[in-house]
């Protein structure tokens, strides 16, 4: 008994490892997106996904989960890294744009597969643009404490993992909300859409100022080791 109960629940396991991923649980061929959160069944064994509201329920707690250890093995890894390269300048922000690379990867996309195609290109999309955005914004930020001696580099591994950890909870909530929405069965609004000619602006105006401050910040640089390199000249 022990033993059929432990399949069952391997393969209960299996079954939503595969609606996560975007699958069919018994064919594993790729479902159209919204079909396991709406309980629609596979166009082509059709077999049922969730038919059950429960069910579609765990499914949505599970890609929560999921995101939440992702999320969390981001902010750690770009806090250590952020220890050994907050002096060089540029480089924190670096770190931090492949940090948001890698949540996009394992986070924002596997989440994507479970919307219909009108959803998950809106979400798509607002979660670029306010991504764009916060990495300009992150830039001004943390450029700014390049600037500053000892503290400025103590306080950059504070808030890069600060940046991370709201960067993929503003995802992660977004995400939850769409999926939710989309279990339900609600229609993506109009404002949403509208929404993106506003991050769009905002991506303009975060980006302009970052150029500046890098660049400022680059000819700071080099006006210091000019400075030092002109007793050498003078010898």
């Amino acid at each position: 008994m022990p033993l059929t109960m432990t399949a069952s629940a391997r393969s209960e396991e299996h079954e939503l490892a595969l609606l996560l991923s975007g699958r069919c649980r018994r064919c594993a061929e790729r479902i159209p997106g919204g079909t396991a959160l709406r309980g629609r069944p596979c166009p082509r064994c059709d077999e049922q996904t969730l038919p059950n509201s429960t069910d579609r329920e765990v499914l949505h707690q599970l890609a929560s989960e999921r995101a939440t250890v992702r999320l969390g093995i981001a902010v750690a890894v770009v806090a250590l890294a952020a220890l050994i390269a907050s002096w060089v300048p540029l480089l924190t922000s670096l770190l931090l744009v492949a940090a948001l690379v890698w949540l996009r990867v394992t986070l924002v996309t596997p989440a994507l597969q479970l919307l219909t195609p009108q959803r998950r290109l809106v979400s798509r999309w607002t979660l670029r643009l306010a991504a764009g955005c916060f990495v300009a914004l992150s830039v001004l930020v943390l450029e700014l404490l390049t600037l500053v001696p000892a503290f400025g580099a103590l306080a950059k591994v504070a808030i890069s993992a600060g940046q991370v950890a709201l960067a993929g909870l503003f995802a992660r909530r977004y995400l939850a909300w769409q999926t939710e929405r989309e279990a339900r069965g609600v229609s993506v609004a109009f404002w949403e859409m509208g929404l993106l000619v506003g991050w769009m602006l905002m991506l303009l105006t975060f980006t302009a100022a970052s150029v500046l401050l890098v660049l400022y910040a680059l000819q700071s640089l080099g006006l210091v080791q000019g400075f030092l390199a002109v007793p050498m000249g003078g010898r």
